[in-house]
């Protein structure tokens, strides 16, 4: 008997009350699963779409990657420019036809030469 105590007509009145607040404060919020679901989906969309979130990341690295792209064929197209620069060279080195060519192309010539210019 003494584990064990009857509710009085007050004390079981509260205790009522109370359950009813409680089931009714259960029933219309959400439950802790959907809450958190919630949350989640809040937190990865501030992400994706936010200041500094993939949207705005993935047009960075979109304006890199033509970046890159733009600085590769300037790299090339130096690359070709060196390549024929030393054929040039070499060619200068080993071929006295060349020279003369060059030589002429800056307008020099041999001794006892005469350089005509037309006039339009």
């Amino acid at each position: 008997m003494l584990g064990k105590r009857r509710k009085t007509g007050v004390m079981q009145d509260l205790t009522e009350t109370i359950s009813v607040k409680v089931d009714y404060i259960g029933k219309r919020n959400l439950p802790i699963s959907a809450i958190c679901k919630i949350c989640i989906v809040l937190f990865s969309c501030s992400i994706i779409v936010g200041v500094s979130g993939l949207v705005s990341r993935m047009d960075d690295i979109s304006k890199k990657e033509q970046s890159i792209e733009k600085l590769r064929n300037e790299h090339d197209f130096l690359k070709s420019e060196l390549d024929k620069k030393q054929k040039l060279k070499q060619a200068l080195i080993d071929d006295t036809l060349t020279i003369e060519a060059v030589a002429r192309s800056y307008g020099m010539s041999k001794k006892g030469e005469r350089i005509f210019y037309f006039v339009d």
